[in-house]
């Protein structure tokens, strides 16, 4: 081997090293000094951070969070939007069950799954629009740049500090079912009040949707899971058997109306849920998608802590029947009695 060849060698070996020294530190990770908990002005324990993605794909990503209160693991899972190659995704998640005022929030784990596409072309324009307000809360305009609608759009962004410090994580309050293509919508986040005279600016905006929260409850002796989405904050969750209605204090400590999702799984396609708070019925949509699950949907009034119920349940294996849907049972059992009776007659003129 002459020494021009010996140099194409090493050559090569340093590229081939090149590569898989930026595969082998490709990471998706959240910072130590973007990640924390605080208890928040409701108190409802917060946990605050965004997930990094170096990768050179598009990603899911799940963050195990885990937290130590008093003599008990507390340990959630959260599965995240989106999040394209170099880019971040904060999140704000609260978790009302935390009870010590001395609990201690563990490193987190990420998890991921590589994306079929890259996320919605939906982006946050910056300029004069872009605007940090006086008391802590920033507004601005997102456009829908992609070629197809748009879905459940949410925007984030890290909050720092005036000493240039991680601070918080906000969202957006408002509620955008739907962008379609060159379409624009102005938004609004606030941080939590009691950081709200901390805050010097927002950065990372980005765009995706909310992480399902759970909320469990003791139904029937057995605990129950409830999943749902909103901007709000759910606590002191209660299930009535003998009324088969689900209670729960809901906090919205924005200026804006903030919604409520919940996802309910269908026990059958006659249940009509209602809904009532501070015990005066609510306007609630009710819909099912393909997954087997009711969405019931209602507003909070800006600004309010208010008392919701939600009845409507059936016990679990609980009959159409004795679930109050006779006039369906009749409807089935009646044409299959005359029909029986018929044949008796024709077999007793036949014989």
């Amino acid at each position: 081997m002459n020494l021009f060849e010996i140099s194409i060698f090493f050559v090569g070996l340093f590229a081939i090293g090149l590569v898989f020294f930026h595969y082998a530190n490709a990471e998706v990770w959240i910072p130590d000094n973007e990640f924390g908990g605080y208890f928040d002005s409701n108190g409802v324990y917060t946990v605050i951070g965004a997930v990094k993605n170096t990768q050179n794909v598009s990603i899911v990503p799940t963050i195990t969070i885990n937290i130590k209160d008093n003599e008990k693991i507390i340990s959630n899972s959260y599965t995240l939007s989106i999040v394209d190659t170099l880019k971040d995704i904060p999140f704000k998640i609260k978790i009302p069950q935390i009870e010590s005022k001395n609990a201690i929030l563990e490193k987190p784990d990420v998890n991921f799954v590589l994306a079929k596409h890259n996320s919605t072309n939906i982006q946050v324009i910056y300029g004069s629009t872009l605007v940090k307000h006086a008391d802590g809360h920033t507004s601005g305009v997102i456009i829908n740049n992609d070629t197809v609608s748009a879905y459940g759009v949410k925007v984030y962004a890290v909050i720092y500090g005036k000493d240039g410090k991680f601070l918080d994580t906000g969202k957006n309050v408002e509620t955008i079912t739907e962008m379609k293509p060159g379409e624009k919508r102005e938004f609004t986040m606030y941080p939590d009040p009691l950081l709200a005279s901390k805050v010097s600016y927002y950065s990372c905006f980005a765009l995706g949707e909310d992480p399902t929260l759970t909320i469990s409850v003791e139904k029937g002796g057995k605990r129950v899971d409830f999943t749902y989405l909103t901007a709000a904050y759910l606590d002191a969750a209660k299930f009535d058997d003998s009324q088969n209605s689900l209670s729960i204090t809901a906090r919205n400590p924005w200026p804006q109306t903030s919604y409520v999702n919940f996802m309910i799984p269908i026990q059958n396609d006659n249940q009509k849920f209602s809904v009532y708070l501070d015990g005066k019925s609510a306007a609630a949509l009710q819909s099912k998608d393909p997954d087997g699950y009711w969405h019931v949907a209602f507003n909070l009034p800006p600004q309010s802590t208010s008392s919701v119920l939600i009845s409507g349940f059936v016990e679990q294996g609980q009959s159409l029947l004795s679930a109050g849907n006779f006039r369906n049972y009749l409807l089935v059992i009646i044409p299959a009695i005359a029909v029986i009776v018929s044949i008796i007659i024709w077999k007793k003129k036949t014989d």
